[in-house]
């Protein structure tokens, strides 16, 4: 399976042949920056934003958030489908720990034991039946290394390249071998900002295509990103604080762009953050079709994770700040 997986490409070439960064388009000088910016940051982001009990409540209310969301969707699925769940931006592996907790029933002993994250990280029959491929995707060959690192030390070494692929790659130009996939609902995710982290609309169009693309022919898409609104007094003075400011750096003042919701920090990382209309118009520039956009308008509080996320955090800690697309393709 992993040999079937790859990166294809003029930017690979490129980086490959070191040909001098004059030659490169603007789009592959972006992503380059992005990998740069990603480099330094694979230790230290897993535990200060990621880690399900360590990070920033910051952040760690907003993914747990994107978590219940995402499995109470698959919970449902996996009960009738095969799946095949890509990660679109996998980072350190979050996605990779979770679902590979409910494929392993030895694995992640520690967070299955913990009486806060035990329920969600719980081994399910289902998953293990019918979840037939988790598929991590980063351009941060750090990240990526890291993420296996993580995924041995969580016991869920014998599932990798067996099941569970962290892959090195470009998610705005990534192929699966369909023919292996054939028989598989597609569930292809970029949550916690991801395709706002990418450097200009172009970048972030090209990914929702990869995405419906990866979705095809029955698939489903799902991108979590964070809401403008909130970005002059919580993004720029409370979410890049702490611990997120010690892993992804200051905020460079003069890049602070308070009209566009756009900032960039000291270690190179971009974030643009959007309206509803924003993301709405990806969607529609990417040719997604049946897409939905929900705000804090239009989510609603999911159940039976109280003592991992109670409603009532939801509805104040994450859902102001949360801009959701889901589209079934």
């Amino acid at each position: 399976m992993r040999q079937e997986i790859c990166t294809k490409g003029v930017l690979a070439r490129k980086i490959k042949q070191k040909l001098h960064v004059g030659r490169l388009s603007k789009n592959d000088h972006d992503l380059i920056r992005g990998i740069i910016a990603s480099k330094y940051m694979a230790r230290q982001y897993f535990k200060n934003v990621v880690h399900p009990t360590e990070a920033a409540w910051s952040a760690r209310s907003y993914e747990r958030f994107e978590e219940i969301f995402i499995t109470n969707y698959l919970d449902g699925i996996l009960k009738k489908k095969q799946v095949t769940f890509v990660d679109a931006g996998s980072g350190p592996g979050r996605y990779l720990l979770l679902l590979g907790s409910k494929i392993g029933i030895n694995s992640c002993r520690d967070l299955k034991k913990n009486p806060e994250t035990g329920r969600l990280y719980q081994y399910d029959k289902n998953y293990e039946k019918n979840l037939r491929y988790v598929i991590g995707i980063d351009y941060s060959e750090e990240m990526i290394l890291h993420s296996t690192r993580l995924l041995k030390k969580y016991g869920l070494g014998p599932l990798l390249n067996k099941k569970i692929f962290p892959v090195t790659g470009i998610a705005q130009n990534f192929n699966l071998n369909k023919k292996m996939l054939d028989g598989t609902h597609k569930v292809i995710v970029c949550t916690f900002q991801t395709l706002g982290n990418q450097e200009n609309a172009e970048l972030q169009v090209q990914m929702l295509k990869s995405m419906k693309k990866l979705a095809l022919p029955h698939g489903t898409i799902i991108v979590s990103v964070f809401n403008k609104k909130l970005f002059k007094d919580f993004g720029l003075k409370k979410f890049y604080g702490r611990e997120v400011k010690r892993t992804v750096g200051e905020i460079v003042a003069s890049k602070q762009d308070v009209e566009n919701a756009i900032l960039r920090t000291s270690k190179g990382v971009y974030s643009k953050w959007f309206s509803k209309d924003d993301l709405e118009e990806l969607f529609c520039r990417a040719n997604i079709p049946k897409y939905k956009i929900m705000d804090a308008k239009s989510l609603q509080p999911i159940g039976g994770y109280e003592e991992y996320l109670k409603a009532e955090e939801q509805r104040k800690d994450v859902f102001p700040r949360a801009i959701v697309g889901m589209a079934q393709i």
